[in-house]
């Protein structure tokens, strides 16, 4: 068997010991989890704060009716642009109604903060998690003058962008719609999405009126949605996009010459 040569040491991949930090082991007992934010968190995000915030109502027959919130699939979006409303399976025009979908995605522009390179970021929030069990401080430690170890969590930087989502509402009479325009327009500007989770700055533009006479009378309103959101994969390119690391308890530092000092004046 012929052997190569041995590669220059400047043309190995750099291994670091301290990036090799297994966060499956049962003995470390890792509960953090990895951070990953994807388009279905930012539509949830939407469907949570119009279902749990906004809450729309309308009275119906001296009776206080919650208008559901629904995301509108390709089959559903289809009917509306076909037929202007939604039925169900009896046939019926489901009204009252809101239904949106995400249209567009465009990168945020304003927001230079960037990972850089994908392959291998370079830019990262940092975390701390003290008093972990792998690293606990005990008067041992104190004799010794160690310090106690710190844990750290690297999340690569995400990826901002803006998404674009069209929303239709149908309702039987005008008083109904505008209650329920009132509350979409005055959360402009706020924080959507469920608290304890990620939330994103929403943006509304303008209400149009839209309605059609079709045999009967349904009052109809579109208007667009802008969120902005970010998106950061949970792996990418068989790495986790949240690494853990953990900082020295004790540095050494020694002196040491491999010549004399009288050798070296003498020359």
């Amino acid at each position: 068997m012929v052997r190569g040569k041995p590669v220059p040491r400047n043309e190995k991949l750099s291994f670091n010991r301290a990036e090799k930090i297994s966060r499956n082991s049962p003995a470390v007992k890792d509960d953090v989890k990895n951070l990953s934010i994807g388009l279905m968190d930012m539509d949830s995000a939407i469907m949570y704060y119009f279902n749990n915030v906004i809450k729309p109502k309308v009275k119906v027959n001296e009776e206080v009716v919650d208008v559901p919130c629904i995301y509108g699939s390709n089959e559903k979006w289809n009917q509306i642009s076909k037929h202007g409303y939604l039925r169900d399976k009896k046939r019926q025009i489901i009204v009252p109604l809101i239904v949106f979908q995400r249209t567009s995605m465009e990168k945020n522009t304003n927001m230079s903060i960037d990972k850089l390179d994908a392959n291998n970021p370079s830019l990262f929030y940092s975390f701390e998690k003290k008093n972990t069990n792998h690293n606990r401080f005990d008067k041992f430690d104190v004799l010794q003058k160690t310090n106690p170890g710190k844990e750290f969590y690297n999340v690569v930087m995400p990826d901002y962008v803006k998404l674009t989502y069209e929303f239709v509402v149908w309702t039987s009479y005008i008083d109904q719609m505008n209650k329920i325009i009132e509350k979409i327009n005055y959360s402009d500007g706020a924080y959507w999405g469920e608290p304890g989770k990620m939330r994103f700055r929403s943006e509304t533009s303008s209400f149009e009126d839209s309605t059609e006479l079709d045999g009967e009378k349904i009052i109809k309103t579109k208007f667009n949605v802008v969120l902005n959101g970010y998106i950061l994969p949970e792996h990418f390119n068989n790495k986790n996009t949240t690494q853990k690391y953990y900082t020295p308890k004790k540095i050494i530092i020694r002196e040491q010459t491999g010549k004399r000092l009288e050798d070296i004046i003498n020359k």
